[in-house]
């Protein structure tokens, strides 16, 4: 009868539990059934207690069973060894006992009756822990409603106590829905909590001012504030203190944050007042207006971080959570609201990479006056939107293609090189810009303004190679292009009447084609030296220094004899490696001191220096053709020998000369205005050496002369030092005509000096002032003498003054000296 008894009280509280217990929803009806199930629970305790004796006192008959059973077969075993054997026998294990029915009943009645008391036992648990978990809920509800913060934070703890005993323990699949219930429970109370002391917390700082400047004076408000605040520090608290288990229990509970909970509201107060400007009609909401929503957010930080620093570090001290910066830690939660602004105007910024450069631009301000104002020391947002690969390469493609269009517009003007200022504007030292050398500075330069506040070094090189480095290029190639252009019209067809002809035309006074064309050259040259001059300036500039420095110490790292101005080559084929390489990079020495002289840009300027030098070369060679040109008529002279008798005592130029002199003053003082003062003192010398050469090799060497002639000689080449000094662009900057033409002029000494110590000459006679101090008779025969040492002679022409000609031309020229000569055969 008891087990009759028995299974149909099992059967009993099975059909009970599935039948109303069987889904989450039937978990409602426990406070209605309560009562019932109250009367049920003291008849299953009744139930209990009686099959707990019927236990009792079958465990007592069963161990006496047991231990007669045991007996007994410890005879048999006894009596089996003595007739068959050692126990250790393997016959042993094929001995069978006496039917063993009584002893199998007893322990399935044992089975059973322990069975049906641990689901009684589990079903009394389970009622026990429904019981406590609802009055748990009760009692935090009815804290809420009376305010009682201190009943609620007490209330989420013991339930979250209850769930993690629960989840300690037992068996997982049985009790599913009982802790399903519970993690309902919990995050019922916690929502309750969290909401109740957020709602305190935010409509007391709106009470006292909040987004604009807080009032501090309200007591009671401030009173309320501090209470809210603490109430979800004390949740966070409980929360990072049963973090495994929340997390573990899948309870949605927010217990994995970082960020403390009541800062969390705070920043989430912001982010409702942000949403307005951010993601309406309103004007801060304007994608090509970046410093509209920003300042926005600038005033909310103005407005609260001096009551974060005043009042909430303090209260936030108090708690147990975590020491940290209430401010930083504040500045970093109102992050995401931007982030969330700059991912949902992406596609507008997709459109118009200068609006990505414009938000670049203003987010980097943004970042400065975090930095420098309130001392922030979290993530860059910046980096973070710049790490958007089509973010960025959207804006290296609008640089580019404006870079070129801009460049274009200007190059196919037909005034791209002329000059931009007057010649009265800038000093002769400074490089006089034309057009497009202009545009193309202010190109670079602003590319490098508007990039200069991105983080990433490895995208400012890409920068730089992609929308930077290609308008030089551009450049360089359009004046190489010019260049050749230029070098397949001869010289020849340059000049189309001579300067001669050409200086005083009714056409272009003072204007000849050859000016125009050197016009042309300086132009060039004053193009290439003006950005050369700039990408100078550039690489000592602070920018490409530290571009400079990341790229050597990227090449020391990779080894392999790597140049590091060869950075250019992979530049496409950069990847996270590289990015790492040049943007941590500075923590490393460079040891290589021979690329600490170098820079970004000195292959640049190397090309263009290169490149004005030939400009350069080109202006000299033409000027050095076209003078000589002229003086051809000076060359074919050859009455140098004057009857003085004839003359009497004129005192000019020669004819040949006097034609040439107006238009090599033109071409010098024109070159003198074209070009800054190093580069005409460097054509100067090449011309002066020029003419210096003709004069000696093809004039005073080449004819014959007396004293007379030579005196004419004297004051042609005087005449032409005359026009080649005057027209420096500074009188201290002149020099004296004995060094503009140094042999020539020693030539016209030999030539024109006084036989016996007394001149015939009314042209000697005055021009006397560098004279040779001796008579031709006292020293000509030591020099015209093949016996003469040469050395000798060579002393002899210095102690005259004679330095520059060699003594084989001085020989020449006593030579030519026909009345010397003609002396010597008398």
């Amino acid at each position: 009868m008891s087990d009759i008894a028995n299974e149909a009280a099992s059967s009993e509280v099975k059909r009970f539990l599935d039948g109303h217990f069987t889904n989450l929803e039937s978990l409602e009806l426990v406070s209605d059934l309560l009562r019932d199930e109250k009367r049920t629970h003291a008849l299953l305790e009744q139930e209990l207690n009686t099959a707990h004796e019927s236990t009792q006192a079958v465990f007592t008959e069963a161990r006496g069973i047991a231990k007669k059973v045991n007996d007994e077969a410890l005879k048999l075993v006894d009596l089996h060894s003595k007739v068959v054997g050692s126990t250790a026998d393997e016959s042993v294990s094929a001995w069978q006992f006496r039917d063993g029915t009584e002893i199998m009943q007893l322990i399935s009645l044992l089975a059973a009756k322990l069975g049906t008391y641990r689901k009684l036992n589990q079903a009394k648990e389970y009622i026990d822990v429904v019981v406590d978990i609802e009055q748990t809920k009760a009692n935090a509800a009815q804290c809420l409603s009376m305010k009682d913060s201190r009943g609620v934070l007490d209330a989420y703890s013991h339930a979250v106590d209850v769930l993690f005993k629960q989840f300690g323990t037992g068996d997982l699949a049985q009790q599913q829905y009982l802790l399903e219930h519970i993690r309902m429970v919990v995050l019922d109370i916690w929502k309750g909590a969290e909401s109740a002391a957020a709602s305190t917390q935010n409509e007391a700082l709106v009470r006292l001012g909040w987004p604009g400047k807080m009032d501090m004076s309200m007591a009671s408000t401030i009173d309320a504030f501090d209470a809210g605040f603490s109430m979800l520090a004390s949740l966070d608290c409980i929360n990072r203190k049963n973090k495994s288990i929340l997390m573990r229990s899948s309870t949605n509970v927010p217990a994995n944050k970082t960020s403390p909970l009541p800062l969390e509201h705070l920043a989430r107060a912001v982010d409702i007042r942000m949403r307005y400007h951010f993601e309406s009609m309103r004007s801060t909401n304007r994608v090509d207006k970046p410093e509209w929503w920003l300042s926005q957010v600038l005033g909310m930080v103005r407005n609260i971080v001096p009551f974060l620093e005043s009042h909430v570090q303090h209260i936030y001290e108090e708690s147990q959570l975590p020491e940290l910066d209430a401010r930083n830690e504040f500045l970093q939660l109102v992050q995401p609201i931007i982030q969330r602004k700059l991912t949902n105007d992406r596609s507008e910024y997709l459109k118009s990479g200068f609006v990505i450069s414009h938000v670049a631009r203003e987010l980097a301000n943004f970042e400065r006056t975090l930095c420098e104002v309130y001392f922030f020391d979290g993530p860059s947002i910046l980096k973070h939107f710049l790490s958007d690969s089509d973010i960025f390469a959207a804006w290296v493609e609008a640089e580019r293609a404006n870079a070129t269009a801009a460049y274009m517009e200007t190059i196919n003007d037909p005034g791209a090189f002329d000059l931009v200022y007057d010649d009265d504007v800038l000093g002769i030292d400074d490089a006089k810009p034309s057009r497009i050398a202009e545009k193309v500075v202010l190109l670079v330069e602003d590319v490098a303004e508007r990039y200069s506040a991105v983080p990433s070094c490895m995208q400012r090189l890409q920068l730089l190679s992609t929308a930077q480095f290609p308008i030089i290029i551009a450049l360089v190639e359009d004046v190489e292009e010019e260049i050749d252009e230029f070098n397949r019209i001869s010289l020849a067809f340059i000049r189309e009447s001579g300067i001669a002809g050409s200086v005083g035309s009714s056409a272009n006074p003072g204007q000849s084609s050859f000016i125009t064309q050197l016009s042309q050259l300086a132009s060039w040259y004053q193009t290439i030296w003006y950005v050369e001059e700039a990408a100078r300036d550039w690489n000592n500039s602070v920018l490409y220094v530290d571009m400079w420095d990341a790229v050597c110490r990227r090449a020391q790292v990779l080894d392999g004899g790597m140049d590091p101005r060869d950075w250019r080559d992979d530049c496409d084929s950069w990847d996270a490696r590289d990015r790492r390489l040049l943007d941590e990079a500075s923590q490393q020495e460079i040891k290589n001191i021979d690329w600490i002289d170098g820079g970004i840009w000195e292959r640049t300027i190397g090309t263009l220096e290169k490149l004005k030098q030939r400009v350069l070369e080109l202006i000299s060679k033409a000027i050095n053709k076209d003078i000589v040109g002229q003086l051809r008529a000076f060359r074919k002279k050859s009455n140098w020998v004057v009857d003085d008798e004839k003359t009497g005592s004129s005192f000019d130029v020669s004819v040949e000369l006097s034609g040439a002199l107006p238009g090599l003053a033109q071409v010098i003082s024109s070159l003198a205005n074209m070009l800054p003062f190093v580069a005409f003192t460097r054509l100067m010398r090449s011309l002066s050496s020029e003419i210096d050469i003709f004069i000696t090799e093809r004039v005073a060497c080449a004819h014959s002369f007396n004293v007379g002639g030579g005196s004419q000689l004297a004051l042609d080449v005087e005449a032409i030092g005359r026009v080649l000094t005057s027209s420096a662009p500074r009188a201290d900057l002149r020099r004296p005509n004995q060094r503009v033409l140094p042999k020539a002029n020693e030539c016209a000494l030999i030539l024109s000096c006084s036989l016996d110590g007394t001149s015939s000459s009314s042209r000697s006679n005055n021009n006397n002032d560098n004279a040779i101090p001796l008579a031709l008779n006292e020293w000509g025969h030591a020099i015209a003498s093949v016996s003469t040492d040469s050395q000798e002679a060579q002393q002899v022409l210095k102690k005259l003054g004679i330095s520059h000609i060699s003594v084989k031309e001085a020989r020449r020229l006593i030579e030519i000296r026909v009345d010397f000569t003609d002396a010597v055969s008398d």
